[in-house]
């Protein structure tokens, strides 16, 4: 299962849900809702993908790293600024896309960290868990 954190709704948000529509996802629109989700038992919560719209957003997904110690990190910055790729890198991510120019990849990325590699196949998967 994918926790996806996106606390605005626009474009690259819309082209992310897009990219995971073959996956269960549990998705959290604010940090509060994010915070009390990873408090909880996993339950098949592997991998967290967080679209992170400011440099404030990014400090406070750092204060609550621990939670996240064994999901496999998946970033969305909102641009190349330095410091906040750099205060990102301290999350230990899987992967940093950009917002400013696109998130394409996100998904080929997620299918081979689950090994999905027909969406077909991961289709039925989730077909069998949900049930």
């Amino acid at each position: 299962m994918i926790l996806f954190f996106a606390a605005q709704n626009n474009r690259v948000v819309e082209a992310l849900e897009h990219q995971l529509s073959d996956f269960k996802v549990a998705r959290c629109r604010s940090f509060n809702t994010l915070e009390k989700r990873l408090r909880k038992p996993r339950h098949g919560l592997a991998i967290a993908l967080m679209v992170v719209d400011d440099f404030s957003e990014l400090t406070r997904i750092e204060e609550i790293q621990s939670l996240m110690r064994d999901l496999r990190l998946l970033l969305v910055l909102p641009s190349r600024d330095a410091r906040m790729v750099s205060h990102a890198h301290r999350l230990a991510p899987r992967f940093i896309a950009y917002a400013d120019h696109g998130c394409d990849q996100i998904g080929a990325v997620i299918k081979k960290m689950t090994g999905a590699s027909k969406p077909a196949a991961l289709n039925t998967k989730m077909a069998l868990m949900e049930n």
